[in-house]
């Protein structure tokens, strides 16, 4: 027959279980001796031998005249809530259905569900779906950065899920100064492989239209550049038009905007199928023949990409395979395992809006 643990031994048991359940982390300090007789109705030195045993076994430590603190490091996990905190821009619109379809796969097929939020690239949106889904107790984040080109407005919340050692991966970007993994189109190779292909075709006279608020119009604009340089043609200042998630409400009423930065190019380069389908009906309402006028090339191969006229040449977004791959990674983390960053290699997908420039 088993014999029946002493009841200082079940008493740090059942306080494991309260710091637990409490989710109480390094360096908070815990319950008195005093309080903890009375929450367990056990005597002071059952108290005192249950608690000298946790020091032991560094869940707990003495700090003299001051009390009692959870230990550093901590050995005592938060229960699982079986649920991952996801928050993209946008979760009903344009590639994030196809990604969140992965993304859910994967998590329903290890048992776990989904809190799911969209910030539509608004700091406080973020900031809200953070500091909510850390007062749930999700296990984990995936995380689409809010304005990843921009100083991270809500650091102090990163911070928090940095030091409570939740595992958390991004999606599609990254904070430069956030110390966590990313998974992502490689955006480099992305703006490298959609000038190129302008280039190859005889165009030397190239626009770009990209997102600035956002760390992947930097990084394409770093590919588009060194396409270039590697062809020794000159991408003007003059022909960059840079844009923010506020502009792209107002991109058709401010259409002669793009055609001053079109002046003089005979192709144009934007940031994704999106914003090339608004770009497509401002040409035609300014009488541009597309692709004979302005050649045309974009990111994301979205369903957009086939339904414009000119059908866009456009360099394909994993879209669904990078939800799996980005939920495979998470559930490594929360074993405790290393990620490391991971970049999806772009795909041109060649259709009727680039066309041979011969002059």
């Amino acid at each position: 027959m088993k014999k029946k643990a002493p009841k200082y031994v079940q008493l740090a048991e059942w306080i494991k279980e309260k710091i637990s359940e409490e989710g109480l982390e390094r360096g908070e300090k815990f319950y008195t001796e005093h309080s903890l007789t009375q929450m367990y109705c056990v005597s002071r030195q059952t108290v005192r031998k249950a608690i000298n045993l946790l020091i032991k076994e560094q869940v707990l430590e003495s700090r003299q005249g001051s009390g009692t603190y959870i230990s550093s490091p901590m050995h005592i996990k938060k229960r699982s809530s079986k649920i991952i905190g996801v928050i993209v821009t946008y979760f009903n619109e344009y590639i994030f259905p196809s990604i969140i379809n992965g993304i859910e796969s994967v998590i329903s097929s290890n048992g776990y569900n989904m809190q799911l939020a969209s910030t539509r690239n608004d700091v406080e949106n973020e900031a809200r779906a953070l500091r909510s889904m850390l007062d749930s107790g999700v296990d984990a984040f995936i995380i689409e950065p809010t304005k990843s080109a921009l100083p991270n407005a809500n650091k102090n919340l990163y911070d928090e899920i940095s030091n409570k050692d939740i595992p958390l991966i991004f999606l599609n970007s990254y904070y430069p100064e956030m110390d966590f993994p990313h998974v992502a189109l490689d955006d480099v190779r992305a703006g490298y492989l959609a000038v190129k292909h302008l280039i190859d075709n005889g165009h030397k006279k190239i626009a770009l239209c990209l997102k600035s608020d956002d760390i992947q119009g930097h990084l394409r604009y770093k590919g588009a550049i060194a396409a270039a340089n590697d062809s020794n043609i000159a991408i003007s200042v003059e022909n960059v038009l840079w844009f923010t998630t506020e502009d792209i409400k107002y991109f058709e009423e401010d259409s002669n905007r793009m055609i001053r930065y079109l002046k003089g190019c005979t192709a144009l380069f934007c940031y994704n199928d999106q914003i090339a389908a608004k770009v497509i009906k401002i040409l035609g309402e300014k009488g541009y023949n597309l692709p004979e006028d302005c050649s045309l090339i974009s990111i994301d191969d979205e369903k957009q990409a086939v339904a414009c006229s000119p059908a866009l040449t456009t360099i394909a977004h994993p879209k669904e395979l990078l939800g799996i791959e980005i939920s495979e990674s998470i559930f490594r983390l929360i074993a405790g395992e290393k990620c490391d960053n991971v970049l999806f290699e772009p795909e041109l997908i060649i259709r009727n809006s680039v066309k041979e420039y011969n002059k």
